[in-house]
């Protein structure tokens, strides 16, 4: 099916992430976000490390969509610099030093790449080498509330500890904290992706979003997740794929969603989670799964 023959589906809920701020529960990465939006997406999420071409394409798709700009809700990131293991781990080695480990030239470069005049949320992409640094960082995110180029702002791969410390140093409180979490996948406390974070991102009022969410990180891959018996049994009982199973057990916990797809039909079934409920048995049931 061409881009052109897309067929609307509803978009997805809204979660108040600040004040007067609503994002999608649903949001899609790095893919073709003009064919998202024709058939019903309205959330984007890219970064700095993804590329300039990354960045530019997301700018273009709200450019040439014929929805309002308030109807669309833009995520980007800037590194956290210095961040020595970060940068090796996302095979990012030279973000930070491209633009002299600055986070205000991250920022400019970043809106100047899309070519919008303000993203709807900037999140700090890891945490930097020290506390301190992290949120010499984020002092500069601030600014951008201030200045009208962000409307809310957050963190990624902040586990509990780091994040509750933050919040409690932060003058704009942390909106999100976005970190990969999946069935399969949420026991590991280093970068955020387990239980504990998502509980204390609930307790300080910030919305957990999880990246990764088919089961990139967990053991075994997607592959593992999507084709675990339970988690097809349980899509069966619903008439729904294995995938929208994984997506509904996080949208169920009111967590966030940043997905991946270049496929129309994969596009659509990631919007429609909406018209069946896990069970608390079946939630348990995927909870269970290593």
């Amino acid at each position: 099916m061409c881009a052109g023959s897309a067929a609307a589906v509803k978009p997805a809920p809204t979660i108040e992430i600040a004040p007067g701020v609503f994002m999608p529960q649903i949001n899609l990465g790095i893919s073709n976000h003009t064919l998202w939006m024709e058939v019903g997406g309205r959330g984007l999420d890219t970064a700095l490390v993804y590329g300039d071409q990354a960045q530019a394409e997301v700018g273009e798709a709200v450019r040439d969509s014929s929805l309002s700009r308030d109807a669309i809700f833009v995520t980007t990131k800037v590194p956290c610099c210095p961040a020595t293991v970060w940068e090796i781990f996302c095979n990012a080695t030279g973000s930070c030093a491209k633009l002299g480990n600055d986070t205000a030239q991250q920022i400019k470069h970043d809106l100047e790449t899309l070519g919008l005049d303000y993203v709807d949320l900037m999140l700090l992409h890891w945490p930097c080498d020290t506390f301190e640094e992290s949120m010499s960082a984020y002092r500069a995110m601030e600014d951008m509330v201030e200045a009208g180029t962000a409307r809310a702002i957050g963190v990624s791969n902040f586990n509990a500890s780091w994040l509750e410390r933050l919040y409690n140093e932060a003058k704009v409180k942390p909106s999100i904290n976005q970190c990969a979490l999946s069935i399969g996948d949420h026991t590991s406390p280093l970068w955020g992706r387990d239980d504990e974070t998502v509980e204390m991102s609930k307790k300080l009022g910030v919305t957990f979003e999880a990246y990764s969410p088919l089961g990139g990180w967990a053991r075994g891959g997607t592959g593992h997740i999507l084709n675990d018996p339970t988690v097809k049994s349980i899509g069966e009982a619903h008439n729904k794929s294995a995938a929208q199973v994984a997506l509904r057990w996080l949208v169920q916990q009111d967590i966030a969603v940043v997905t991946a797809s270049n496929d129309i039909e994969y596009d659509e079934s990631d919007l429609e989670l909406w018209d069946f409920v896990l069970t608390d048995d079946e939630m348990q049931q995927l909870s269970s799964i290593v």
